[in-house]
């Protein structure tokens, strides 16, 4: 996964052409699909006007360098309608409020990863949240769980800070797992005083059974009484 800020300033290469036809100056966002519908390719003096490029026509994203086909690929925004109006909405991410369907406030989009290969967007690095006393930091939310990509908001589904991957003083780890975790062990405690209170009531009734059954045997000292009738029976005989 490539974050977005990777890819400004990248060079743009056509293959067919071996020429370089500018950089990637900013990425135009198709809201619907949650990724990236183009590039806008800041000219640098190749062409006059803007221009953009069709991110399906996009070859490959390396570190160095953006590449396609043909130079034709790179093409102004008016003779591409179906991506006007996204170019005109100029959607962004960053910097945008991360709600939940419940009206919780995650934090702000501080980045977001791109799936270089399709230009889907994998997920989004939140900053600047506390939720419920324990994230504070940084999170990151996979965008399965956006349902809406706004200009002011971003929203997320209900319930969905339980699948944030955290990251507070250097700990990173699944939300959803501490959660889970914690649930445990509660209910393993709860279980054991249940053991220990149920054992304390049935101690109380085990004892004076055992009781019962030794104090008798303690009273008939049958041992005793035939030590006496054998010292009776030596006498006799010496008298």
């Amino acid at each position: 996964m490539k974050p977005s800020r990777k890819f400004l300033s990248l060079p743009i290469i056509s293959l067919q052409e071996g020429q370089q036809l500018g950089y990637v100056k900013s990425l135009i966002l198709n809201a619907g699909t949650k990724s990236l519908a183009a590039i806008v390719v800041d000219p640098k003096g190749f062409f006059k006007d803007q221009r953009i490029i069709p991110y399906s026509k996009v070859v490959s994203v390396g570190d160095d360098a953006i590449t396609i086909n043909k130079e034709s690929h790179v093409e102004k925004t008016s003779s591409l309608p179906e991506l006007l109006d996204l170019v005109k909405e100029k959607l962004t991410i960053i910097g945008t409020k991360m709600v939940t369907e419940t009206g919780k406030t995650l934090g702000t989009a501080d980045e977001y990863y791109v799936d270089p290969s399709t230009g889907k967007i994998t997920q989004i690095e939140i900053s600047g949240g506390k939720l419920e006393g324990f994230l504070n930091g940084k999170a990151w939310i996979s965008a399965e769980y956006i349902t809406t990509i706004g200009h002011d908001v971003i929203v997320i589904q209900k319930g969905s800070e339980n699948a944030l991957t955290v990251s507070d003083k250097g700990l990173s780890d699944s939300f959803k797992n501490l959660i889970h975790t914690t649930s445990n062990l509660a209910s393993e405690k709860t279980h054991t005083i249940s053991n220990y209170f149920k054992k304390e009531r049935v101690k109380p009734q085990t004892a004076p059974e055992k009781a019962a059954i030794i104090f008798p045997e303690t009273q008939v000292i049958s041992p005793t009484e035939q030590t006496v009738s054998e010292i009776t029976t030596t006498k006799d005989p010496l008298g």
